[in-house]
């Protein structure tokens, strides 16, 4: 049975879309600290290209592929506890990572404070639709866009601090999350759990196999070609174009696309009730791989560059809010874990498939692999297609 609303809380409607917003931003903002401070812990630790590889994986499986798991546990505990507890913890243990003092040290950190930051995202996207009144998608939307600002803005208000007051100073970035956790423990309704169960059953492991796989599974491809983005074109920027690795434009390429996402989290909130749930998904993700390719056809940081950044950005993550509904609708009983599914398993299963993408770029080259990534909008909007298909009851 889906969960009942026990206790209104403080906040509702539009005020705690607005709230959930703020805390997904401040929260992204800390786990955007990794990427920021990746320089500084190779020349700390004296570390290879392996050892931050491995960094890097740690941190991504601790705060993606955990994310069921903590939305089930949400729903036998209670949604706004695990919640706030996660904003806790990545806080914490994310913050201390400018004042590790050895190696191991770090690890431990990133796998705590990647766990926290995988608890909040299905229990804020559950409670996020639900503060959506009739328009359920726009309020994940709004949460969704929360965290592509942090994303975008915590590595340039981590570096200025560093930059300022040196790696001691982040621990201080944790008293916002700190204050924020305590106002989602007490501000957020709380939906009826539906009781403890044995931890053999905590996940349901039919989600996997069902409709609600099959759509992380869509946006697992969707997910290679942001990470592809992401990761791939300041490389494509620095060998293929000569730009400098430290060139603004590469940062204001990351920071356009980053915000323009968002703006499509939002977009997709408005569009879904109007276009349907089916048109939204598979027309913006068939959409957004034209602009993808223009980005590589165009002249780097002209102006045709970024607006095809921009287009592309939006297009990519219209869908996102809208692929957690359509989760939700289709697991009633465990609308959590089915968030957790759509936000954290294709995170993992997309950082899996872009090993064999960097094997690629290597062989064939970085531009075609580049490429063939971005091209992965497709058969991700054809996987999606083929879930309404079979579910026509969740196409609308």
């Amino acid at each position: 049975m889906p969960h009942e609303l026990r206790k209104q809380g403080v906040l509702r409607g539009t005020a705690l879309a607005v709230f959930l917003a703020l805390v997904h931003t401040v929260n992204d903002a800390i786990t955007a600290i990794l990427g920021a401070l990746l320089p500084t812990l190779q020349e700390r630790f004296d570390t290879g290209p392996t050892v931050l590889a491995l960094i890097v994986a740690v941190y991504w499986v601790s705060s993606s592929v955990t994310q069921p798991l903590f939305g089930s546990l949400a729903e036998d505990v209670g949604l706004r506890l695990i919640g706030a507890l996660g904003v806790v913890f990545a806080a914490i243990f994310l913050s201390l990572l400018g004042v590790a003092p050895a190696l191991w040290v770090v690890f431990v950190l990133l796998v705590i404070g990647g766990m926290g930051s995988a608890a909040l995202h299905p229990v804020g996207t559950t409670i996020a639709g639900k503060s959506g009144g009739r328009n359920r998608t726009l309020g994940v939307g709004f949460f969704t866009a929360g965290g592509m600002l942090g994303f975008a803005l915590g590595p340039l208000l981590i570096l200025y601090i560093v930059g300022r007051h040196g790696t001691d100073a982040t621990a201080w970035l944790m008293l916002p999350g700190l204050a924020l956790g305590a106002a989602v423990f007490f501000l957020l309704p709380q939906w009826e759990p539906h009781g403890r169960r044995p931890l053999r059953e905590l996940f349901d492991w039919r989600l996997v196999r069902g409709p609600v796989g099959l759509l992380a599974l869509a946006g697992s491809f969707a997910s290679v070609a942001f990470v592809t983005f992401t990761s791939s074109v300041p490389l494509w920027l620095v060998r293929d174009h000569g730009y400098d690795a430290t060139a603004s434009t590469i940062g204001w390429t990351l920071a356009a696309f980053s915000l323009a996402a968002g703006g499509g989290s939002l977009l997709g909130g408005l569009l879904a009730p109007r276009l349907g749930r089916r048109t939204t998904i598979v027309g913006s993700l068939l959409a957004a791989a034209i602009p993808l390719v223009g980005v590589v056809a165009a002249e780097p940081g002209s102006p045709v560059f970024f607006l095809a950044i921009v287009a592309a950005g939006t297009l990519i993550y219209t869908s996102s809010p809208v692929k957690v509904i359509v989760a939700q609708d289709l697991a009633p009983h465990a609308p959590a874990a089915a968030s957790g599914m759509i936000l954290g398993v294709t995170a993992g299963v997309a950082g899996a498939l872009y090993i064999a993408l960097g094997r690629f770029q290597e062989t064939v080259g970085l531009e075609a692999g580049v490429v063939l990534g971005f091209l992965m909008v497709i058969p991700a909007a054809l996987i999606a297609l083929s879930v309404f298909a079979r579910h026509p009851e969740v196409a609308r």
